[in-house]
């Protein structure tokens, strides 16, 4: 059952959901990817939402956990939050038996290799580096990256992840990283485009140039829905002077960035880069470094120091050999590690498996230490709402929006998700934080809302049409990897 406006009780022993309009039954579970399916109840543009009798997860130290609350929505913000609100213009949602949350951040994903998905879930990170970035990345056309892009942020949108950090090494051109905006425009999610600066040997002006253009006019606000960032090489994968200089360039503009960094296996790998760079001034506030599993102990007091922040991608680092994952040992700085999904092309992309896996990577570790000691471990390094604040305002904190999302509060914008707790897999529902981390799955995200505006109701996407996204991915799939198949010409 979805929940719906006031009738949910008057439907529960029926196993029937009508839709905002009517009595039209709700689609099966999952149904939303095939043709035909029941469309869900759009929104009445500019009319408040009352979202009655939820469990709130706040993420707000101040306000915790809501048992049963009420939270207004209006013109796109939390107006709101208290038992038994009253909002007599408002369209009014009956949440019992769900859990309200703020919507997920993924803080590091390559949007562009949806494309890819589940070419390299047997590889080794020399082998995905060979197999997939060295073997397609070249052949990627704007209309790929179109596809790619929009459904892969559908994707994201359905599994209850609201604001993404794209990193992106596919925006080639001014043509690719057009068709990469308007995909994320088109899809409705809140989106940090991570565009990819190359070193002067692959035409770096030209994306600096371009970097320019966007800054100065398609992605020119800050206030805005999808902004500016950059994906830069870092010390690891680019000569110290290069780093440098790219750093200089993303602090003359203000603009959030972020580079792959200390990973043991990476060709280039140089020790103490980081620290390095601290010391010479580049590396400051708007700097996020990703994975970061083989700094020196001291290096994670340092980035601290310096302002800068971390994200982890714990499912991938395990699986690909970066290293044990590094959320404990930086928040033993001073840390809290931002949380994401980095490649599709290997694992999954829900935010679910994310915190899983978080909790799992540093339970491990610590289990092991205290076996090799001979001494019980005697409380958990890493909880469950610390994994879901990774999630969420960690997340917020790391992307420096912290004041407009990552945490359930009024006047913040309402980024919000519906999770299902009434569920074989959820119910009964004795701790939300533990159920949203460790039971739920996409599965029982029942709705999702980004800036005040449903994205998803009753288990389907709104206005969007997945199954038609999928259909043009593989269409563009399939002519990427023919091109990628033919023979390079001589010369």
């Amino acid at each position: 059952m979805a929940f719906d406006l006031d009738r949910r009780s008057m439907l529960a022993a029926a196993g029937l959901s009508l839709l905002a309009g009517g009595a039209q039954a709700q689609a099966p579970q999952g149904s939303q990817t095939q043709q035909g399916a029941a469309p869900a109840p759009a929104q009445e543009k500019g009319r408040p939402v009352l979202i009655r009798g939820s469990t709130v997860v706040t993420m707000d130290p101040a306000l915790d956990v809501l048992a049963t609350g009420d939270v207004l929505v209006r013109d796109g913000r939390i107006a709101a939050m208290g038992a038994k609100l009253e909002a007599p213009d408002a369209e009014v949602i009956d949440a019992k038996g769900a859990i309200l949350a703020p919507g997920f951040i993924n803080s590091h994903i390559h949007l562009a290799q949806a494309i890819l998905r589940g070419l390299a879930g047997d590889a080794t990170l020399d082998q995905y580096f060979k197999v997939v970035v060295a073997r397609y990345t070249r052949h990627i056309r704007p209309e790929d990256l179109a596809a790619s892009d929009y459904a892969a942020a559908l994707e994201q949108l359905n599994g209850g992840t609201t604001t993404v950090f794209d990193w992106c090494r596919e925006a080639l051109t001014p043509a690719h990283a057009d068709a990469i905006v308007d995909a994320m425009q088109r899809s409705g999610i809140r989106a940090f485009f991570g565009y990819g600066v190359t070193g002067p040997a692959q035409g770096g002006a030209a994306i600096r140039a371009d970097v320019e253009r966007l800054r100065k006019g398609p992605l020119a606000s800050d206030d805005a829905r999808v902004r500016l960032a950059l994906a830069l090489r870092g010390p690891d994968s680019s000569p110290m002077d290069e780093a440098e200089d790219d750093f200089r360039f993303a602090r003359s503009l203000g603009l959030l960035n972020q580079f792959h960094v200390g990973v043991l296996l990476y060709a280039d790998r140089r020790r103490r880069g980081v620290a390095d760079l601290i010391a010479k001034g580049v590396i400051g506030p708007s700097a996020i470094l990703v994975h970061a599993n083989d700094l020196d102990p001291d290096e994670y007091a340092l980035v601290a120091g310096a302002g800068a922040a971390i994200v982890t991608t714990p499912e991938v680092e395990m699986m690909m050999g970066h290293g044990q994952p590094a959320t404990g040992r930086a928040r033993g700085a001073g840390l809290k590690p931002g949380l994401g999904v980095d490649v599709v092309t290997g694992v999954g992309g829900d935010m679910f498996s994310q915190m899983r896996t978080m909790v799992s990577a540093q339970r491990l570790a610590d289990n092991l230490a205290a076996a090799q000691a001979r001494t019980p471990l005697p409380a958990v390094t890493l909880t469950a709402r610390q994994a879901l604040e990774a999630a969420t305002i960690d997340g917020a904190r790391l992307l420096s929006v912290e004041r407009e999302i990552g945490s359930i509060v009024p006047g913040k914008r309402a980024d919000l998700i519906l999770v299902r707790a009434d569920r074989l897999g959820t119910a009964p529902l004795n701790d939300p934080i533990g159920t949203l981390v460790f039971q739920a799955n996409p599965g029982d995200v029942d709705a999702v809302m980004v800036d005040g505006a449903w994205i998803k109701r009753n288990g389907l996407l709104v206005g969007r049409d997945p199954a038609r996204a999928v259909a043009n991915l593989e269409t563009q799939a399939r002519a990427l990897y023919a091109r990628a198949a033919q023979p390079k010409t001589p010369g």
